[in-house]
Order: structure tokens, then sequence, then C-alpha cells
């Protein structure tokens, strides 16, 4: 059986490979530097996201710390995936 797209999967769906993704890396450093991240929406291939805590107004959250998210989810969910921060 073939796998769905990401973007034709339910929204209830498309979190949970999100936060499956992000939990063993992503959301642990989020915490140690004291923040994290919210999904506001997802629109198509697109997953937007809110800082919070330190990660907001941080310089590397809109560089490095993003690409590794978009990473992170391109490997594991679908290369299609991108983040965008609200």
């Amino acid at each position: 059986m073939k796998k769905k797209p990401f973007n034709k999967l339910e929204v209830d769906e498309q979190i949970e490979l999100i936060n499956k993704a992000l939990e063993a890396d992503v959301t642990p450093l989020l915490m140690s530097h004291g923040g994290g991240l919210e999904i506001l929406d997802i629109e198509d291939w697109n997953v937007i996201i809110r800082y919070y805590g330190t990660c907001h107004g941080c310089p590397l959250a809109s560089s490095g710390t993003l690409d590794f998210i978009e990473y992170t989810l391109q490997s594991q969910i679908d290369e299609n995936v991108r983040v965008v921060p609200a």
C-alpha cells in the first residue's frame, strides 16, 4: 500500500508526524535553551510555526534553527515540507 503524501493527510495526522519527528532531537534542544515552538497552521507543504521562550527573537532561530527543523522534517516526513516562521 502506497503512503499518502504529507499534504494529503488529515491535519491531526500531519501534526502527529511532525511532533514525532521533532521529539527526538529538535524539541529537547529548544527546551535546553529555554524555548520551544508551536505549530500554528499547515498549508499544503508549509508548516507554519511560532517560537516561544528564549527562541522567540533569537538571531539563530531564523537561520540555523529553522534550517535544522526543516531538515529534520524533510528527512523524516517528506522532502517537500517547508517550515515557515510566523
